[in-house]
């Protein structure tokens, strides 16, 4: 998005404040100053609706900058989408009067870490960021309309040691394709050397599909996940709260349940040649920590409700934990989110118990992905 050059002079009569609808012409006109990456009108309407917290500075009347930041639901992290000064106000403190109003509210929403784009030529802005606090985290090539790169920034608000795996992010191209979007995530990051593709995502969703819907495509098993990357020559382990097939209590028609058990079992007898395959019993957040340490990339089974409010099963790739927090690669962008909305978002390790689970049964599971993922599960 746009990132014009942000000075961080001493502000004079800047007012900053929510905007409104009433609000939506002067911010297009501010983006009508810039040549490219402009933000529709019906996305503005759509923030100042709800979408996003939308800011907006005044001097003496006039409307000079904005601000946009989004959240995304069950998540500690925010997005700064854009913030925008006019020409003429540059130099004058609007871009930072912004820049922290931005952050107390991310602040006062819980939040942990702010995230944003900005051009890599623009000196103005990253000089401003590297004064507030925020470190490169990435470079992405071809970002803007124009082609231009944008440099990832990021800034904590609570100083703890994050400890990050190196985690390639994919994104699933298909509603019902998230457990293999975060199974090749997880397999790049322990040395496979297979493309992700929409191909090979359909692939392994074949593979490893048990899971009848009350409509539409079926998911995947934490079994059947386990047993594509064996298949791939990576190596991965179960643990599960419950030895049956999962989401059997989603599932009315008995023939359906019939299918469910015929490929679990099927999944059971690929994975039996290796006792240490499969652990059944609770794990905790402590217990995916653990797989970190040991380079081993987990995939939790949360339930969608908390994130998207859809009552649907969804697996996420864990990459990361601090003291209070676990980071996780989301392969579900919602519409309008960018790759960077997906990355290393934070989850409190306290509420591990209550998002890791899902449906009336509670059902628990967990792939561990990567070489060290038997010696994590343990045995039988």
């Amino acid at each position: 998005m746009a990132t014009p050059s942000a000075g961080d002079g001493a502000p004079t009569a800047i007012r900053v404040r929510r905007a409104t609808r009433a609000d939506v012409d002067a911010l297009v006109a501010l983006e009508g100053v810039f040549p490219g990456d402009r933000i529709p009108r019906a996305a503005f309407e759509r923030f100042v609706d709800g979408g996003a917290d939308v800011w907006l500075a005044e001097r003496a009347g006039e409307v000079v900058g904005d601000a946009v930041v989004v959240y995304r639901r069950g998540f500690l992290s925010a997005r700064l989408y854009t913030l925008a000064v006019a020409p003429q106000a540059r130099g004058t403190g609007v871009a930072k009067a912004l820049l922290e109003r931005a952050e107390r509210e991310a602040l006062a929403r819980g939040c942990v870490t702010l995230r944003l784009e900005v051009r890599e030529d623009n000196e103005a802005a990253i000089g401003l960021y590297r004064r507030c606090g925020y470190e490169v985290i990435g470079h992405t090539a071809d970002y803007y309309e124009d082609g231009s790169a944008a440099w990832r920034l990021r800034k904590r608000f609570v100083r703890l040691d994050a400890h990050l795996l190196r985690v390639p992010y994919y994104a699933q191209t298909l509603e019902f394709t998230c457990g293999p979007a975060a199974l090749m995530m997880a397999m790049r990051a322990v040395g496979w050397g297979g493309a992700c593709s929409q191909e090979e995502e359909v692939a392994i969703w074949r593979e490893a599909t048990t899971v009848y819907m009350l409509a539409g495509h079926g998911g995947t098993s934490a079994h059947g996940l386990a047993v594509a990357a064996r298949r791939r020559g990576v190596a991965a382990s179960v643990w599960v709260d419950d030895a049956g097939p999962a989401f059997l209590d989603t599932v009315r028609d008995h023939g359906k349940k019939a299918v469910i058990e015929l490929a679990h079992r099927a999944f059971e007898r690929e994975l039996a040649a290796d006792g240490a395959a499969i652990r059944v019993g609770e794990f905790g957040a402590i217990d995916v920590v653990d797989a970190l340490r040991a380079g081993v990339v987990p995939l939790v089974l949360v339930s969608g409700a908390r994130f998207y409010a859809q009552r649907v099963p969804h697996w996420v790739a864990v990459t990361g934990w601090d003291d209070e927090h676990l980071y996780v690669h989301d392969p579900l962008l919602p519409a309008g989110a960018e790759r960077a909305d997906g990355l290393h978002l934070p989850l409190p390790r306290s509420d591990f118990a209550a998002y890791a689970r899902y449906g009336r049964a509670r059902h628990r599971a967990m792939v561990l992905v990567g070489p060290g993922a038997a010696a994590v599960a343990g045995s039988r």
